[in-house]
């Protein structure tokens, strides 16, 4: 996108483009403690985290983050 920059004004296309991605990220990887498990349930799945990987965590953790890995299959299916 960078390199398609012609004109003064299409860097605050690029800037707000920026910013938007990095807003996505911040939230996708939000390392709070009362975030984790929607992180981890993001992370898995998007097949970019494996079960075995959250090996250690207590089952009800688990469970949460299994939850809500489903609710964002199904929600990714509807749309």
């Amino acid at each position: 996108m960078a390199n398609q920059i012609k004109q003064p004004s299409d860097l605050w296309d690029l800037e707000h483009n920026l910013t938007q991605r990095r807003k996505e990220i911040d939230r996708k990887y939000d390392y709070r403690s009362s975030q984790l498990t929607h992180v981890f349930g993001r992370l898995l799945q998007e097949g970019r985290l494996s079960e075995e990987e959250l090996r250690g965590l207590r089952e009800d953790k688990l469970k949460a983050i299994r939850s809500f890995a489903k609710f964002l299959a199904k929600m990714d299916a509807v749309a």
